[in-house]
């Protein structure tokens, strides 16, 4: 069809016909009286669609991703459909455009066939009433107007009268006899029939040719400029109309050379576009497993119906080949109930596996099966031996813990896991523990990893436990009268991470149970995407889960929280953030500093305790900004006062940075937080802490290691009354 309205057109603005006017006309009409057809649209359409079909799944594909390529094959089909009833769309009107420009030149064509010819006539009866005779030529008859008192004179000289006929060819292609004049000694006379007019000119409007114009421009996710393996880029191509004429089905061919393993959309149709428009439409280009590394080039080539297209563009772009993961079992360690770190038939043991990923790439989709042998059994604190880890970033790692029971007729382990990606082919299964019954294993605080990784760039990782997460004391028993929250968030919706937050939370768990003696009742504890807002109201809002549970005379109250602090410059207030909130808008999604305070005390408690592992300076544990719109100046916030049953201990003041501390792979505050609770802050040996004890226990430690890091830290102690006592033993 499309050539068909190509051939079309130029018949319209070009006769291309030297015949004779009947032939010309003839050949007209053959194009005029030829039908619609969109059967090559409509197979073009069809190839494209039957590539689409009955697709397989791969080899090295999970059914998750399958699933996935599925979904997008559908998608693309109804784009395939949609891109082609416009383009069926665009060819009819076409069409009609065309056939109503032929049938103006056809029409001009036959006017210029009128002819006036002088022919015999037959003189009927004259009709005195209207005046008028009736003259018959073979093909019709015509009522000439001839006066009165001149009706006898025409009579009896008829034959000495011209007759003559003006006549036109039809569509038919024969005459039509128009009108017709009797001239004599009596005069000239006419018929009652009249000729149309004739056409002045056959002239097809002249076409006004649009100005059309392009712009691209590449985009991809990773931010690198490169399109890599099992990455989708977009190309966006902007055409614009300067022109004072609209380009018609207009479409933008692409071809692509230099490397292979890229798929790309062939053609993108722009259909008309109008004078001072402009239109906008992407490209998606999505570079295969297979993209092999080098430098790709887009070549952009565009037609237009008239042929005014814009001129050929060219873009070019690297690609990255892909970076494969190797995710392995860096190190194994054991928690074992006798801790003569053996595993004995009938003892119950806490297993730590450590994955590290050595590879240059992302490792997808992470999931972990423990594999058990005859007599080995999971204990409740492992309901499922299922691990969902994730993605692990190159040189990331990720632990598992797990406690298994051994029958005491067991005779062999035979634990492993099965290690699977979302891409089969780095999955790993089957891969031995290497524990045995009776044999010394490594310790998990022992575990450290040095020497494994192939790729220099890769760093080892870190050492699984630190000095703080074993050996917790336990200080007496559970009292009810104690209540504590714990919040950790490590990963935000709109912010970068938290460094070891979660890690934070989960060993200072075991501090409120074991050293500060809560109960496992009396905690209220939230990490990561169930710390939202909302949470934050829940608990620290008045007649919040705190004010009904924990508000009486003879309770004690502490609340640990680990994540990210924002000031609101505007105001020079501090912010908590929960997990779903942005810190360039603190105000509107953070908790306030002084909204927690004020909260915390008027709680009718004996005493409460806030243990702040944050900071309100604009910054994160790694020292980054996290306000979009903040230069590298951080900002300080004064912290709000406290009322007198309330101690607030922070991890920095208002114009620092709260830091990690890798080497032990918490928080440096909650580190030595941790520490001082374990006993390290008790100086004089008495077995009692005061606040001012830990206050200067932790200034002692932290500040000087912060400025090792090249920092500034100096934790603060908020208290009416700092030498009371925290806790005793």
């Amino acid at each position: 069809m499309k050539k068909i309205v190509l051939v079309t057109i130029v018949l319209c603005l070009f006769s291309v016909f030297h015949a004779d006017l009947r032939d010309e006309v003839k050949a007209l009409q053959q194009w005029v009286n030829n039908p619609f057809s969109a059967v090559t649209l409509e197979t073009e359409r069809d190839a494209k669609l039957i590539e689409l079909l009955n697709p397989e799944k791969g080899e090295f594909e999970t059914t998750a991703q399958f699933e996935l390529r599925k979904q997008e094959i559908n998608t693309r089909k109804l784009a395939i459909n949609k891109e082609y009833e416009q383009k069926v769309a665009d060819a009819r009107t076409e069409y009609d455009k065309c056939n109503a420009k032929l049938r103006v030149k056809i029409n001009y064509l036959l006017t210029q066939s009128r002819e006036t010819i002088t022919m015999q006539g037959t003189l009927g009866s004259y009709d005195a009433d209207t005046q008028k005779y009736r003259v018959s030529i073979p093909q019709r008859s015509f009522e000439i107007v001839v006066p009165l008192d001149k009706a006898p004179q025409v009579k009896s000289t008829f034959s000495s009268y011209q007759l003559k006929v003006s006549r036109q060819l039809n569509e038919k292609l024969e005459w039509d006899y128009l009108e017709a004049k009797l001239s004599g000694s009596a005069g000239e006379f006419s018929s009652t029939d009249k000729a149309p007019g004739i056409s002045t000119s056959g002239t097809i409007a002249s076409l006004v040719p649009p100005q059309l114009d392009s712009k691209l421009s590449f985009s991809e996710s990773s931010g690198n400029n490169m399109l890599d393996a099992e990455e989708t880029a977009s190309l966006s191509i902007e055409l614009s109309n300067t022109g004072k004429g609209s380009g018609y089905m207009v479409q933008a061919n692409i071809a692509l050379t230099g490397v292979s393993g890229i798929e790309y959309d062939k053609t993108i149709y722009f259909g008309e576009l109008a004078p001072g428009k402009s239109l906008s439409k992407n490209c998606q280009i999505k570079g295969w497993t297979s993209l092999a590394e080098g430098t790709a080039q887009l070549i952009i080539s565009f037609s237009e119906q008239n042929g005014f297209p814009p001129d050929d563009k060219v873009i070019q772009f690297s690609t990255l080949a892909l970076r494969p993961p190797d995710t392995y079992i860096a190190e194994t360690g054991i928690n074992d109930y006798n801790q003569n770190n053996k595993i004995e038939p009938g003892e119950q043991v806490e297993v730590t596996v450590r994955l590290h990923n050595r590879g240059t790439g992302l490792a997808k989709g992470v999931a972990v099966e423990v594999k058990r042998g005859e007599g080995v059994y999971f204990t409740p604190e492992t309901p499922s031996g299922t691990f969902n880890l994730g993605d692990i970033a190159s040189g990331a790692y990720k632990d598992i813990v797990f406690h298994i029971l051994t029958a005491k007729t067991a005779t062999k382990l035979e634990l492993s896991l099965d290690i699977r990606e979302n891409r089969s082919q780095f999955s790993r299964l089957a891969v031995p523990l290497n524990l045995a019954f009776n044999k010394v294993e490594r310790s998990a605080d022992q575990m450290v990893i040095t020497g494994k990784d192939t790729y220099a760039s890769i760093a080892s990782a870190p050492m699984l436990t630190a000095d703080v997460d074993k050996d917790i004391p336990q200080r007496g028993k559970p009292d009810k009268n104690r209540w504590g929250v714990i919040i950790g968030i490590e990963t935000y919706r709109h912010v970068s991470p938290v460094r070891y937050a979660i890690r934070d939370a989960s060993i200072m768990r075991e501090y409120f149970q074991k050293v500060l003696g809560i109960p496992s009742e009396n905690l209220y504890i939230k990490t990561d995407d169930a710390a939202t807002s909302g949470e934050f109201n829940t608990l620290f809002n008045p007649n919040g889960w705190l004010a009904k549970n924990a508000s009486g005379l003879d309770s004690e109250i502490y609340v640990y929280y680990s994540g990210h602090g924002a000031p609101d410059p505007t105001n020079n207030r501090a912010y908590l953030l929960p997990y779903d909130a942005n810190p360039n808008y603190a105000s509107e999604t953070g908790y306030e500093l002084n909204q927690l305070y004020s909260n915390l005390g008027k709680l009718k408690a004996k005493q409460v305790t806030l243990f702040l592992d944050s900071c309100f300076s604009g910054a994160n544990r790694d020292n980054e900004i996290i306000l979009a719109s903040a230069r590298p100046v951080f900002i300080s916030t004064p912290l709000p006062s406290v009322s007198a049953n309330l101690a607030v201990f922070s991890a920095a003041s208002g114009a620092q940075i709260s830091s990690g501390y890798s080497d032990m792979q918490h928080g440096l505050f909650s580190y030595y937080l941790m520490k001082g609770l374990k006993g390290d802050a008790d100086y004089n040996g008495d077995k009692k802490l005061s606040q001012k004890e830990l206050a200067d226990y932790l200034s002692e430690n932290v500040s000087p290691m912060a400025r090792r890091m090249g920092r500034e830290q100096d934790p603060q102690l908020q208290s009416g009354d700092p030498n009371k006592v925290l806790l005793q033993w």
